[in-house]
């Protein structure tokens, strides 16, 4: 453990991506769903998506519009979910604090609002929520389901909080927020397709 100690969150990233990526593709893949593809940035939203559309032009183009109306936003973690005619952006917030608090899922709140992503994941590392946030994300639910308007038009995003465990390198799932695990996050997100393929 006392090497744990040393480590910094940014170092724990890869192995939370690949087990995020692993149950979301699985997921997907329950579902019919073979085609989506999922990438991953660390770091500017802006920057990033750029890199991703130049890399993987047959899969990315469409998040172009996106990519050039989005304010530059340096995140900790993101996804782009997307199967080359519709996207999703999946934004995480990793801290490795002794709790967190409602600063750092202001902090979420935020990213989501400004960059437009649906879907938010405050993941704390070996350890959980503070009891003040706790108690806030199960009494208030329209702080993690939260609905907007732009430009006239109703806007969604759905947000949780979940604990990394270092040593199984797996969640645990606190039912916290309206995101209440990654079976869960995968389902929204297959129907975000479903509704995107029946219209098309």
């Amino acid at each position: 453990m006392s090497g744990n100690r040393s480590r910094n969150e940014v170092s724990y990233y890869p192995e939370i991506q690949a087990f995020i990526e692993a149950q979301l593709k699985s997921n997907f893949q329950a579902k019919h769903h073979q085609t989506l593809s999922v990438y991953w940035g660390i770091g500017e939203l802006k920057t990033n998506l750029q890199k991703m559309m130049a890399a993987h032009p047959a899969t990315c183009a469409c998040v172009t519009a996106f990519a050039n109306q989005v304010p530059p936003l340096n995140l900790d973690i993101f996804a782009l979910i997307t199967d080359g005619k519709h996207f999703e952006i999946f934004i995480l917030e990793v801290k490795r604090m002794n709790s967190v608090g409602l600063k750092e899922w202001t902090q979420l709140v935020g990213y989501c609002l400004v960059s437009g992503a649906k879907y938010g994941l405050l993941v704390n590392i070996n350890q959980g929520a503070s009891p003040r946030l706790a108690h806030i994300l199960t009494t208030q639910s329209h702080l993690s389901e939260i609905h907007t308007v732009i430009d006239g038009k109703p806007q969604e995003h759905w947000l949780g909080f979940m604990q990394w465990d270092s040593v199984t390198k797996s969640f645990e799932y606190s039912n916290l927020g309206a995101i209440s695990s990654l079976s869960d996050l995968s389902c929204r997100l297959a129907r975000e397709f479903e509704y995107d393929r029946d219209t098309n």
